[in-house]
Formats: structure tokens, sequence, C-alpha cells
């Protein structure tokens, strides 16, 4: 694709994005979280992020939280009822990362801020109340990718660590084509997964491990927290995660690594009859590395 065809797709998508953004705030995945808005001041410049249990002044575990929603869509407040359940059930705190979106603020913008914010965290541990050896990362579709990129950040800078990631679905090699991809009844049509891809990245980034993980290399992901890795059978990057899965492995990464065959892309936000299933991993999950 050409940079003159490239820049058509981006303002068509942007055109479509105000539309499914006031359907989306219209619907019952859109109202406000529950949870406490704090605008973080970090060296990526000011996050939005929401606070959940941070009322308890004791010392807790934490889990960082990303939305999905291609790199370009939805917020932190549509992650409400995954990260009360966390709360409620694990235990730990949970600060969700309103990351900034494309194709307004393309890569590396999300990835820069999601790490900002942990380091931000982490360093003021005591102060608000956190577990700086209890940490945890996840999200869900674009969030699962933004987790596993700020593990491979924390392997290279090795400035905190994590105690676990959770991955949700996740596209994990945006080099490859979407025409190229499978595409199973149900999945993201090509076109628009070719557009969310093109917002978000300029085709040379494409192999960058911080935007295709499936290209970190070995010393990479040895750095791995222990992976919980939850994969969608009718979705067209189930192939790309169970690849992920293989190179977590073969780097010795502690995996956890769980098939929904039946269902599709995004399914733990709709009223799948697996989403008990799946928020049950997940806490159990957490629960087990956060304890």
């Amino acid at each position: 694709m050409d940079e003159q065809s490239r820049e058509k797709m981006i303002k068509k998508v942007q055109k479509q994005r105000n539309i499914m953004n006031f359907l989306y705030k219209r619907s019952k995945y859109g109202g406000k979280a529950s949870a406490k808005e704090v605008m973080l001041e970090t060296e990526a410049g000011t996050v939005r992020t929401l606070w959940y249990g941070f009322e308890d002044e004791t010392i807790k575990p934490v889990y960082f939280d990303m939305h999905g929603g291609g790199f370009i869509l939805m917020s932190a407040d549509a992650d409400d009822a995954m990260n009360t359940s966390i709360l409620e059930t694990v235990g730990c705190k949970v600060i969700s990362i309103d990351y900034s979106l494309a194709p307004e603020h393309p890569f590396p913008s999300a990835v820069n801020e999601v790490y900002a914010v942990v380091k931000q965290v982490h360093k003021n541990a005591g102060e608000y109340g956190v577990d700086p050896d209890h940490m945890a990362i996840g999200g869900h579709s674009a969030g699962g990718n933004l987790a596993t990129a700020a593990c491979i950040q924390a392997s290279r800078k090795r400035e905190f660590g994590f105690a676990c990631q959770m991955l949700d679905y996740p596209p994990l090699d945006l080099a490859t084509s979407p025409y190229e991809k499978p595409y199973p009844k149900g999945a993201i049509k090509p076109k628009s997964a070719a557009a969310y891809d093109a917002c978000y990245i300029k085709p040379e980034q494409s192999t960058n491990p911080l935007v295709s993980p499936v290209y970190a290399t070995e010393d990479d992901l040895k750095g791995m927290p222990p992976t919980l890795l939850i994969l969608a059978g009718r979705d067209s990057l189930h192939d790309e995660g169970a690849r992920y899965a293989e190179l977590l492995r073969d780097a010795g990464v502690a995996l956890e690594l769980h098939e929904f065959p039946n269902e599709k892309h995004g399914f733990t936000y709709f009223r799948s009859k697996a989403v008990p299933d799946a928020t049950k991993l997940i806490t159990d999950f957490f629960s087990k590395y956060l304890s």
C-alpha cells in the first residue's frame, strides 16, 4: 500500500470511528467505570487511568489492565466489569490505563504510555499502597499486545518486573497481512483489520517486537513472566497466538494456554456463555501469582 492510499484509508477509518464511538458510548459498554479517575503524570506525559480498590491504603498487589479496540477504539471504562471481578475475587488493586489511540497517536505512543504508567507506580509504590514485587499486567485484544510489549520492555530495561501477564486473544503479528490470515466465520473482516493496522503503524514498523511480539528475540522472551494466554477459535488472530505460545514455551516461560474453540474475537466483552469460564481462568491465574 502506497502512502497516499494509506492516508485515504486512515481518513475513512476516522469517519467510521466517530460513528462507532457514538454507538459504543450509548451501549452498556460505554458507560463510565466505577473506579476513581486519576490523571497520572509520567515521563510519557499525562495519562488517564482508572484506579480500583485504592480506598484501601494497605499495601497490596496491583494489576495493570489495557482495554481492546484495535488500537483505535474504546476506552478504559469498557473493562469495568472484568476489573471489578478481579478486584473482588483476587483482592489486588487494579489500574486500567486509558492509553492514547491511533491514528492521532500511532505507535509507539500507547506502548510508551503503558510502560511509563507502570514505571511511575513502581517508583512510588509505597505512596500508592502497591506491592512493587507483585505487579501483574494484561489486556484484551490490542490491550494484550500492549501488555506483552511492556513485558518485553521490562525484560530489556530491567527497571522493574512483573509477577505474571494475561493476554486475552491478542494481535501478535501485524507484519502478516490480514488477507493472509485465517478467516473463520465471525472473524474480523480482513479489510477492517488492515485499516486498523494502517492507523497504528507504518509498514516498516511491522516487525518491531513491540508491535509484533512474535518477532521478539529469545533473550526478550526468556525474561517473560508466567503467562496466561486465551485464544478464540473463530478468530483470525488464533494462529499467531498459538505461535507465540510455542515461542514462550521454547524460551522456558511458564505458560497456561486456554482455547475457546467456538468463540469469536472479543468474546469476553459480550454476552457469550464462555465469559464466566474465561473470567474464572483470569481470576484464578492472578490469585496464583499475586498471593
